[in-house]
């Protein structure tokens, strides 16, 4: 994804830099380049945040599961054949 939206935006800024100086050229070449490292460091915050997330579910579920397991007063006969 990364290299998609750098790709991207230095394609669209190439063409509307044609006719502009070398100055110009190269400021917008340093603001996609940022744009791309900022782009880049939000989604490894989000990945960092979904994952923590994730944990977390799980280990309420786990939680959860191992509660409902102590307290169910018809534990089946512990066979995997859906009739428990």
């Amino acid at each position: 994804m990364r290299k998609t939206l750098t790709a991207l935006s230095a394609s669209l800024i190439a063409l509307g830099l044609s006719a502009c100086s070398e100055q110009t050229e190269q400021d917008a070449s340093e603001m996609v380049d940022r744009a791309a490292a900022d782009a880049a460091d939000n989604a490894e915050v989000v990945e960092n945040e979904v994952r923590e997330a994730t944990i977390d579910v799980a280990d309420k579920v786990s939680a959860e599961l191992k509660q409902d397991e102590q307290t169910d007063p018809d534990q089946g006969d512990g066979a995997l054949d859906g009739t428990d």
